[in-house]
C-alpha cells in the first residue's frame, strides 16, 4: 500500500478512524511512526506523524507535504451500462491503467433496471489508488440515451468489430458496447469504429481492457 486515501489529508491534525485505522492496527502502528497520506484531490503526498494512538482512533500530526506537480489523466473512454457488479470488478484495472474519465451511457441492450452507485465506484477506486499509488480520483458521468450522449460528445468512435485496428487511431472519443454489442441502428449513428484484432468475441469488460491498454500502454 502506496498511502492512505482520506478526504481531509492536508489538514494539520487528522483523526484516523474505522477501517483506514483497522489498517494501522494490522501494520502495528504506534505513536511516533509516520505514514503517507493523499486526498486523492491535489496531487500531493501528506506525511503525517502518530501522535495518539487509542483503540479506537489515531491522531495524526502534519509533518511534511509532498511539492510533485500533479499528474493529468487526460484519457476518457466511454461505456454502455452493463451489470454494475462486473464494472465494479473491472474498475481497479482501468484505474491503475490510467483512464481518467469513464462516461457510461444507457444503449438499447443495457438493462434499464441496472443503477450505478458512482459513491461506491469512487471508494472502490480510492482502494485502488492506495494500492497502485495514483494520486487523483477517476471521474464518471451517466447518459441515459445514447441520444444524450452524442448531443454532448461528437467526435466519437465505436470498439466493433472493425479491421480498422487502434494502430490507426487519431485521438477519438472510444465506446465500448454492452454485452449483446451495439444495435445496428446504433451502429449507423457513428461513422467511425476500430477492431482490437482478435478472432473471438471478448465480453463487454474484457474489451475496455484490452483497449485501454493498447491505448495508454
Amino acid at each position: 500500500m502506496k498511502f492512505l486515501y482520506d478526504i481531509k489529508a492536508g489538514q494539520e491534525q487528522i483523526k484516523i478512524e474505522n477501517e483506514s485505522f483497522n489498517h494501522l492496527k494490522a501494520r502495528r502502528a504506534k505513536i511516533g511512526d509516520t505514514i503517507e497520506l493523499s486526498n486523492l484531490n491535489d496531487g500531493k503526498i501528506y506525511l503525517y506523524e502518530i501522535t495518539e494512538f487509542s483503540r479506537k482512533y489515531a491522531e495524526l500530526k502534519l509533518v511534511f507535504a509532498s511539492l510533485n506537480e500533479q499528474v493529468k489523466y487526460d484519457f476518457s473512454i466511454a461505456w454502455a451500462v452493463i451489470d454494475p457488479k462486473t464494472i465494479e470488478k473491472t474498475l481497479p484495472f482501468l484505474n491503475e491503467l490510467g483512464v481518467g474519465k469513464i462516461i457510461f451511457v444507457y444503449t438499447k441492450f443495457s438493462q434499464r433496471n441496472f443503477k450505478l452507485d458512482l459513491a461506491k465506484f469512487e471508494r472502490i477506486c480510492a482502494l485502488s489508488c492506495e494500492q497502485c499509488g495514483r494520486e487523483s480520483m477517476m471521474k464518471f458521468e451517466i447518459y441515459q440515451s445514447l441520444d444524450d450522449f452524442l448531443n454532448i460528445y461528437k467526435n466519437v468512435a465505436l470498439i466493433n468489430f472493425s479491421k480498422n485496428t487502434l494502430e490507426n487511431y487519431s485521438n477519438e472519443l472510444l465506446f465500448i458496447g454492452p454485452e449483446g454489442g451495439f444495435s445496428s441502428d446504433e451502429v449507423k449513428q457513428f461513422t467511425k469504429s476500430y477492431g482490437l484484432g482478435t478472432k473471438n468475441i471478448l465480453r463487454s469488460q474484457t474489451a475496455i481492457t484490452a483497449t485501454t491498454a493498447k491505448i495508454l500502454c
